[in-house]
């Protein structure tokens, strides 16, 4: 490990001596034992930010703080940059929020260990000495490719529900088992994933379905497994689903930036009998669900509808017309359901892009301006019901995309 530091990480430790050790910690450890140096360093001491700024002040060294509470600043050196942490000792409220509610700074780097969470995240590696300080075995369950918590896994999990979701994040990129002890404890106190928020839950799942691309050494299609723990703990209920397993038709094998609107539609298949689909969506992303976005849970309540309007056998005039611009995205999805339907819509898909022919709004020559320009007692809230006509009427070949054209048919448009 000592030939990946860095001149500029090696002097900033020996600045650390005059009061005590520098660490490099958690992820760059655990990864530089599988052979990986591609991650960012984070850094530890029994420093406080204040007496770091005072070694540092004077230096080229520039100190910014992240998290007073934390103890975390951020140390920096040209286009280099290092996460320091003060050693601390951390309190938490009943339940499973993720947030402690004390943090106490201290002076024992064994009390900074006791409250991490994972074996292999909790190797230090001195920088001046070149030395590994390794309290929980760490490196072994490295090597032997295994997630297991520090001391006993209740004390990890039952006051940070994010970790349950983290181990089984780690377990992926990595292509680890998860210790069968830390399994069930998980299990039993999967209820701490309700004190999460839906973006973070978000978060932890969208990097889960692309923990096969994390690392060189992440296995093919190793997100699978992690979705299978999803099953067997049941957690699909935290994430607003009326089903506790899944059936993974679609996520499988669709492209990986396509994997979580392929999921959705997984978990909306295996619930079908539940209830509506749409109704569905909006629970499951909803201000009361996942809490995501409006805009993007109208994306994917549009894909969602552009999948089961194929599976319905939609005309390919009309389809085109209401899902052309995110068709490639459909097709990724649906070419795993019904080959023929693929092959039926992904052949006129390239039939419009290949002869020019017009089916979106925007491709018309004329827009809303000139509805109101020509026609100023048609209410704005016609103009996409006379648009969409007259872009149906240029596609059927009846009039020509022309500006002045396309201004007369106006009047014999329907509203």
């Amino acid at each position: 490990m000592k030939e990946h530091i860095t001149p500029n990480l090696y002097k900033l430790a020996k600045l650390f001596k005059k009061k005590g050790d520098l660490f490099i910690v958690g992820g760059y450890v655990r990864n530089s034992i599988l052979g990986i140096y591609d991650t960012d360093i984070d850094l530890a001491s029994k420093l406080t930010p204040e007496e770091i700024k005072t070694i540092l002040f004077g230096t080229k060294y520039e100190v910014k703080e992240k998290s007073k509470k934390l103890g975390t600043i951020t140390i920096s050196l040209g286009e280099e940059k290092w996460e320091h942490s003060t050693f601390r000792r951390e309190t938490y409220a009943e339940g499973g929020e993720h947030v402690p509610l004390k943090v106490e700074f201290v002076s024992d780097i064994k009390e900074d260990a006791k409250r991490r969470d994972f074996t292999v995240n909790a190797i230090y590696y001195n920088i001046s000495k070149d030395e590994f300080v390794d309290f929980y075995n760490g490196i072994n369950d490295a090597k032997k490719k295994i997630i297991r918590t520090i001391e006993h896994p209740d004390f990890v999990f039952e006051n940070d529900g994010l970790r349950i979701l983290r181990m089984i994040r780690l377990a992926s990129e990595l292509g680890f088992k998860i210790d069968s002890v830390t399994l069930r404890s998980a299990y039993c106190f999967r209820e701490n994933l309700n004190d999460i928020s839906g973006s973070r839950k978000i978060e932890e799942l969208n990097l889960i379905l692309n923990s096969d691309q994390k690392y060189k050494i992440s296995k093919k299609n190793s997100f699978m497994q992690a979705l299978k723990v999803f099953n067997s703990l049941k957690l699909w209920k935290y994430y607003h689903s009326p089903v506790l397993r899944i059936k993974y038709d679609l996520v499988k094998n669709v492209q990986p930036k396509n994997r979580f609107i392929a999921l959705l539609i997984d978990i909306l298949t295996s619930a079908r009998y539940k209830t509506d689909m749409i109704e569905l969506t909006n629970q499951i992303l909803g201000k009361h669900g996942l809490g995501i976005p409006e805009n993007k849970i109208e994306y994917y309540k549009k894909i969602v509808f552009a999948y089961n309007d194929a599976l319905g056998r939609m005309e390919n005039k009309e389809y085109f017309i209401k899902y052309f611009d995110d068709f490639e995205v459909i097709s990724d999805i649906l070419r795993y359901r019904s080959k023929l339907l693929y092959m039926k819509y992904n052949f006129f898909y390239h039939y419009l892009i290949n002869n020019k022919v017009p089916i979106r709004l925007k491709d018309l020559k004329i827009g809303g301006a000139e509805i109101k320009a020509n026609y100023p007692k048609i209410k704005e809230k016609y103009y996409a019901t006379i648009l969409t006509e007259l872009l149906s009427r240029v596609f059927d070949g009846s009039i020509k995309n022309e500006k002045d054209e396309l201004i007369a048919e106006i009047a014999k448009v329907r509203v």
